[in-house]
């Protein structure tokens, strides 16, 4: 059975998030593992650890309270586990999957929750660059449609490492439409790479990909309203070393887009 993990530290946004994984979870028949880390303020790190710092009797009723919600919103469908563990999270999550192996780890954008429980933020984006398993951002205000149509935002560089194994292994999975934006900041680059189009579209050809080009000067924002004008339900971005996708750029998509974003790496492990 497919795993989906959903790490929170129990603010709306993470509560969102895991709204929409347990959904997603019962839609493609997977189990769902709540995940939440106890991280020790760095000024703290010299002291002894206390009670008051770790509450855990009091994590795990959170994560019971959560569990029984969802359980509840999704009618019972979904098989949900807990986990709590003591560390760093961006440490403990990648832990996780690599002895879990998930489908995915679906994450909020940002945490507006106190010190102790701050690190959805920054750890969803590193999450997004550096895991070997797709990682889905959820935005804050994002409600889990059922996927019917999947869109793959690139460049059109260096398509050969674009993971096409995986993204048609996702697209497959929903049975969904498929799009793929090519998103440039001019003509110039469109006409450069009209070649490359024809080559993706064999790579990709099983899919049966509708192609279209978005040019914007902010590649996030271009990309972001075709997607919500042809009623995309996920958008796929591949992290690159260089180009609009770069991973330093992965930020704007991670806290900004209006959509749901799956982030995938060349050889990620999709099971």
């Amino acid at each position: 059975m497919k795993t989906i993990i959903a790490p929170t530290d129990f603010s709306s946004v993470a509560d969102n998030a895991c709204l929409y994984a347990a959904n997603l979870a019962a839609d493609i028949k997977a189990e769902l593992l709540l995940f939440h880390t106890m991280e020790l303020p760095i000024a703290a790190a010299e002291y002894p650890v206390t009670e008051d710092l770790f509450d855990e009797e009091g994590v795990e009723k959170e994560l019971e309270i959560l569990k029984d919600k969802l359980c509840a919103a999704t009618d019972n469908k979904v098989k949900i586990r807990i986990k709590n563990i003591p560390g760093t999270a961006e440490h403990e999550i990648k832990e996780l999957c690599n002895t879990t192996k998930p489908f995915a780890v679906v994450m909020g954008t940002h945490s507006s929750s106190v010190l102790d429980r701050f690190f959805l933020g920054s750890t969803t984006l590193y999450s997004a660059k550096h895991l070997r398993y797709p990682v889905i951002i959820v935005p804050h205000n994002a409600k889990y449609e059922t996927i019917k149509k999947i869109a793959l935002a690139s460049d059109l560089e260096d398509i050969y490492d674009t993971p096409t194994h995986e993204v048609e292994t996702i697209v497959k999975l929903f049975n969904a439409e498929f799009e793929v934006l090519f998103a440039a900041r001019n003509d110039k680059v469109i006409d450069r790479n009209a070649v490359q189009t024809l080559l993706l579209d064999h790579r990709l050809l099983d899919l049966n990909p509708q192609f279209y080009f978005v040019k914007n000067e902010d590649i996030m924002m271009g990309v972001n309203a075709v997607a919500k004008e042809h009623g995309i339900d996920l958008l796929i971005i591949v992290p690159k070393k260089h180009g609009p996708f770069h991973k330093s750029q992965l930020r704007d998509f991670v806290f900004y887009s209006d959509i749901p974003v799956m982030a995938i790496h060349e050889n990620d492990l999709i099971n």
